[in-house]
């Protein structure tokens, strides 16, 4: 029977050291930046915890104080009282002076302030300590002290001035207290946050090594602090849960960032599971220009990411049912131009062809807003062939060589004589993106102007430039040239017609194949835009 009742006592203690344990590094983590010396405490008195300060204040390294009870180690037998009775029997904070014994056997006056910590049964759990260095304080008071008494001793027949002396240092020992107080206050307000943020967040230090994890980060990944506080990058490989965010993260430029002044934020999303989807968010951390740590929050944008897809769908949805209508009046107006449905006057035919003309341009919209609602779902490549660059560059040539003459703009063809390398592509697609080049170039460019194609072969890759002599973009405007329906202030005024999805899907395709797209442009002066595809022999495309 005693033998059991041992047995259950040692797994009692073993479960509560490690509850201990788990709390006291995330405390530990949670205040390794505050500048205030703290230490957590269990219900034994023993130091569960330190933080750098601590260690500073007291000379002792961490390893030499953990297990070691608070009040022997530290503290003078007439300050016991407090850790013996007081902490455990208060709810609220207690705080109060004490003598604190260094390392090296030097005794500071300290303001000791603790916190018991209790489960949900009101079960005492121990607490939280922190310690301020009052040494100056003291000396201060000492000094007023004997500077009233001096005063005091040679100024006996003026006891106004006396009393006026004495409020004054009342006055500033009052201030001192206050100011203390309020900037403990703002630490517990800050660790409330942390705590309570909406986002999860995980800090690293400056070596990469994660030192604090937060709640909400805990309940998205479905992990405990335990298991990520102390690990870096490369130590969550095979961890199924964190494996994704980790990878993500390692490609942040603010984990390799020292520089103060270039500090940006990195933006990625990766999904958690199949219903959730979290945005990272990364910041490097930087303290009197030196880099302390990198900060990550995750946000999550479940929600919006299913807006999108409702709103996609729904654009996929009407598109679909605007083409039958577009199509049947696109071909009864054929058949009126074409007079199958009887002659027309010219003005007739004229009307007729406007008709045709505007129902064209919706055709070539609506094919656009399919094409948007492919690429999200993930399936706009469905044709991949092993070709000649050559079988998709030549044919536009000729195509576009007597427009741009029609309309008096130069035209340059600069293409290796040699046959070009095999690429597997899309054909279609990729004829869509210079054919967008070629547009955008020919409506932009005034008469007397000049475009420019060229094509290259450099390591490994092909790449294609369509150059022109036209209005450019302006360069407050040039980060949102890819996105979704934008389009130049300056080419609205000029042309009014268009969809602004052009550029959005040539960088999906381009994308989708490897590749890479860009552009030089300045305003009034012309643009250069280019795409790279890599010449990789009969590669699957995704």
């Amino acid at each position: 029977m005693i033998d059991q009742e041992k047995e259950a006592l040692k797994k009692n203690n073993q479960r509560m050291r490690e509850d201990l344990e788990d709390l006291q590094r995330y405390v530990d983590e949670l205040t390794v930046l505050l500048p205030l010396p703290f230490c957590t405490v269990n219900p034994l008195n023993l130091i569960l915890g330190v933080n750098q300060t601590f260690q500073e204040m007291t000379g002792y390294k961490e390893m030499e104080v953990i297990g070691n009870s608070i009040d022997t180690l530290f503290f003078e037998k007439k300050d016991l009282e407090i850790f013996e009775k007081k902490i455990p029997s208060q709810k609220q904070r207690i705080s109060r002076e004490a003598t604190l014994i260094r390392k090296d056997q030097k005794k500071i006056p300290v303001d000791i302030s603790a916190l018991a910590r209790t489960d949900e049964k009101g079960n005492f759990l121990g607490y939280f300590l922190t310690i301020s260095d009052i040494s100056e304080s003291k000396k201060f008071q000492e000094k007023l002290e004997q500077k009233v008494k001096e005063k005091t001793k040679a100024l006996e027949l003026k006891t106004k001035d006396l009393a006026d002396s004495q409020t004054a240092v009342l006055n500033i020992l009052e201030d001192t207290e206050e100011s203390r107080k309020k900037a403990e206050e703002e630490k517990n307000k800050t660790m409330a946050i942390i705590t309570n943020f909406t986002d999860g967040i995980l800090v690293f230090d400056k070596d990469d090594q994660v030192i604090l994890v937060n709640p909400k980060f805990e309940r998205i990944f479905g992990v405990g602090f335990q298991e990520v506080v102390g690990k870096g990058l490369d130590d969550f490989k095979k961890n199924s849960h964190l494996s994704d965010l980790m990878a993500s993260l390692s490609k942040s430029p603010d984990f390799q960032n020292n520089n103060h002044e270039e500090k940006e934020s990195f933006r990625e999303e990766i999904r958690v599971d199949e219903a959730t989807t979290i945005e990272i968010t990364t910041v490097a951390i930087f303290r009197d220009q030196e880099k302390i740590g990198t900060l990550a929050v995750l946000h999550d944008v479940t929600r919006e990411k299913m807006v999108e897809a409702m709103k996609s769908e729904f654009v996929s949805i009407a598109a679909h049912q605007l083409r039958t209508p577009l199509s049947a009046i696109k071909w009864t107006l054929v058949m009126l131009i074409d007079g199958d449905l009887g002659s027309l006057s010219e003005d007739q035919k004229g009307l007729v062809q406007k008709a045709y003309d505007s129902n064209e341009r919706m055709v070539s919209l609506i094919n656009d807003l399919l094409n948007v609602s492919r690429i999200e779902e993930g399936r706009y490549l469905y044709k991949p062939s092993h070709i000649s660059f050559n079988e998709v560059i030549d044919p536009l040539i000729e195509v576009y060589k007597p427009e741009l003459k029609r309309r008096g703009v130069n035209f340059e063809v600069k293409i290796p004589k040699k046959q070009l390398p095999k690429v597997v592509v899309d054909t279609e697609k990729i004829t869509l993106v210079v054919q967008n080049f070629l547009d955008n170039a020919m409506k932009y460019t005034p008469k007397g102007g000049k475009v420019s194609f060229l094509i290259s072969v450099k390591d490994k890759e092909i790449e294609v430039s369509v150059k022109d002599t036209g209005v450019g973009i302006p360069q407050d405007q040039q980060k949102r040239l890819f996105s979704k329906f934008f389009r130049a202030a300056n080419v609205i005024r000029m042309e009014t017609e268009g969809s602004g999805l052009g550029l959005f899907i040539c960088k999906n395709i381009i994308n989708s194949h490897k590749g890479k797209i860009w552009f030089q442009s300045k305003e009034n002066e012309g643009s250069n835009f280019f795409f790279s595809l890599p010449i990789i022999e009969a590669r699957k495309l995704k």
